[in-house]
This record gives structure tokens, sequence and C-alpha cells, in this order.
């Protein structure tokens, strides 16, 4: 055997021994920890139960128009977006059993719609989601602010067409909803399955 497919073949072994000792479950992986899937690295919200909510720690889209002529969740263009591309790739990815649907209020910011809302196993942060987990979503890195599902008020009130968005340092603003701006999914995945817990250096 060659000395090129020897070292060649300890490498290998030494990628899979690595590979091997990140691999956890998902609750062992503390709030705020991260950890990568052939999708994306992800980042831990919260641990609650057997349940772990989790949003990717990039952009997943960019440039994404949330509708051309409305800011309800329901009918948009970045609805259809999730139903019919993301959740797929979620679901090809974690599996449809391992994602958790839970209802969440469509409420705007300003209290309106109060009976709206929500089903769904992967979907854009809610604008009380992007209050809570405030902190855990600074990424300066981002090249652009993402939306949420949330409107900012309703078309009597005068806002028909705004939608709550969030910038990479945290801030929470919003958008006309025929502007562009980047997709960062939330989901809630079963915590006993395996990951590849990201070690920070």
């Amino acid at each position: 055997m060659s000395k090129e497919l020897e070292k060649a073949k300890e490498l290998v072994a030494m990628l899979e021994e690595r590979e091997r000792k990140n691999k956890v479950r998902l609750y062992e992986i503390p709030v705020g920890g991260k950890f990568d899937t052939g999708i994306g690295r992800f980042i831990v919200l919260e641990q609650e139960g057997d349940k772990t909510a989790v949003t990717t720690e990039g952009l997943y889209r960019k440039d994404v128009r949330f509708d051309d002529d409305s800011n309800e969740y329901f009918t948009s263009e970045l609805s259809d977006l999730f139903e019919e591309e993301i959740f797929p790739e979620f679901k090809e990815e974690f599996d449809s059993d391992n994602l958790c649907s839970r209802q969440v209020s469509l409420a705007t910011v300003d209290m309106q719609r109060k009976d709206l809302v929500l089903h769904a196993k992967v979907r854009p942060l809610t604008f009380d989601e992007a209050r809570k987990y405030n902190d855990l979503l600074v990424n300066k890195d981002l090249p652009d602010w993402y939306w949420t599902c949330t409107a900012w008020s309703t078309e009597e009130r005068g806002w028909g067409n705004s939608v709550a968005v969030v910038s990479p340092s945290g801030v929470i603003g919003c958008n006309d909803d025929c502007t562009c701006s980047g997709v960062r999914p939330f989901c809630i995945l079963k915590s006993n399955i395996f990951v590849s817990k990201v070690t920070e250096e």
C-alpha cells in the first residue's frame, strides 16, 4: 500500500471519529448552542421537555418578497415558498415525524386580527418569538433583515402592506410586503434525534 493511500485512509478514519464524537442527542445541546445539518447550521433557541425550538444561523433564502399586495401570511408568496420549497427540504433532512407543529397567534404587532392562528411545522418566526429569543438571534454577519410572519397592522389602520422584520443586530422594524428581505426558518424538533454538534473554536 502506498504512503499516500495510507495517509488518505488515516485522514478518513480521523474525520469519521471526529464526526462520531460530535454526534449528540439534540437535547444535549444547550440554549444558544449550534448544530450542523445537510441544509445548514442551526441555533438552539429553547429546550422544552422532549422538544427543541431552533432556527437557522444564517439566511436560508435571500431577496425574498413577502407578497405584492397583502401583509397576511396565509395568502402570501412567502407562505407558498415555505409550503412548496422550504418545508419539503426540512422534511427530507429531519423526517416529518421529527418536525412538530404548534399553534401560534398571527395577531398583528398592534394586536389586531387576534383570531388568526397558524399551524405549521416550518415557518418564519412570529413577532413575539423575535422578541422572546432576540439575544440568540443576533448575527451581524447576516447580509439583510429577515421576515417574520406577523403583520405590523391592518389595512383599516393604514398599514395593510407592512410586515415585521428583524435586522442582523436584532432590531425589530417593519418592511413593505413587496420589498425583499431574507428568510430564516423556525421549527420545533423532537429532542431525541441525533445531530452534529458544533464545537466552537
